[in-house]
């Protein structure tokens, strides 16, 4: 599997087996969870990159850690790890979901990649793993690249990831998926990755929560997109109709 994508709010991602690879003709600002390029970043590079083999610990990953690992698979494409930002799942490649979304000159891509059957959780409960001596996650992540062509100050950015966590966990709680841990509904994997990526040159917003035009576009895409990763491929052994959200009430 490789084709590209021409991305309405700017770059072009390539969809390989084990990548989808945005890239931009120009530097974008990122905020990232990313153990490369995380935090807030310029880049022309973004990735998510699918771990093809499972490892019992860090170390027996190709450079012998996360960061080394996606530093060796962003050269491999090319890409420059000091201008890229790229996250990690077991998640396959194929199963990704895009939705664009357009009002007036705001623009919104999200590409999402999701596994919730091995690590989903809820925020609180206890701890699936302790970080110690190099042990590696365990599969099931949910992955979500937020790419936009607005200008957001940093302050909004952070906004902006907060309403994609809301229209992620609101996603996970309408389909009923089930921490494994404890069996209450789920907010979330305990592995999750987030990236936004915006445009200087594009035009400004400075609101990004949930009554806004810019939040309700991201929290609608998040939503449909894991969505349709979770219910259309693949049905996960955790999720259970008497776990979903009821309807509203009018």
């Amino acid at each position: 599997m490789n084709k590209e994508i021409m991305l309405a709010s700017g770059g072009t991602v390539h969809i390989a087996d084990d990548s989808l690879c945005i890239t931009y003709m120009r530097k974008r600002y990122s905020l990232s969870s990313s153990v490369i390029g995380g935090g807030f970043h310029p880049i022309l590079y973004a990735v998510n990159q699918k771990l093809t083999s499972y490892c019992m610990t860090e170390k027996d990953l190709p450079g012998g850690s996360v960061a080394s690992y996606l530093r060796l698979k962003l050269e491999e494409k090319g890409c420059d790890p000091a201008q890229s930002t790229v996250l990690l799942t077991a998640a396959r490649m194929e199963w990704f979901r895009h939705l664009c979304i357009r009002k007036g000159p705001l623009i919104i891509d999200v590409l999402s990649t999701a596994g919730v059957e091995k690590t989903a959780a809820r925020a609180g409960d206890p701890a699936l793993y302790r970080e110690k001596s190099g042990q590696f996650l365990p599969v099931g992540t949910i992955n979500i690249m937020l790419l936009t062509n607005a200008s957001l100050p940093e302050g909004t950015m952070v906004r902006a990831l907060i309403t994609a966590t809301e229209a992620k966990t609101a996603a996970l709680q309408d389909l009923g998926i089930a921490a494994v841990y404890t069996g209450r509904p789920a907010t979330g994997t305990a592995t999750d990755g987030l990236m936004i990526i915006t445009d200087s040159k594009g035009p400004s917003y400075t609101d990004a929560g949930t009554f806004s035009e810019l939040g309700e576009m991201i929290a609608h895409a998040v939503h449909h997109t894991l969505t349709e990763c979770i219910t259309i491929f693949d049905t996960p052994w955790n999720r259970f109709p008497e776990l979903s959200t009821p309807h509203a009430a009018f």
